[in-house]
């Protein structure tokens, strides 16, 4: 299980990096791209988060 879990952590990372590598922007620029985007995730996941709290206490 152990190897099965650093196996998928070492090909996450090296996927991300060759994807930053191959990007069509300067890193700089995709690394805040990746930043907007995360922070527009944990709003939404914030959200929806909010909702299922509303849903259970009706």
């Amino acid at each position: 299980m152990d190897k099965l879990l650093m196996g998928f952590f070492l090909g996450l990372f090296i996927g991300w990096v060759l994807g930053l590598l191959s990007a069509p922007q300067s890193g700089k620029e995709t690394i805040d791209n990746l930043g907007e985007h995360a922070i527009e995730l944990r709003d939404r996941a914030a959200s929806k988060a909010e909702q299922a709290r509303q849903e259970v206490k009706l």
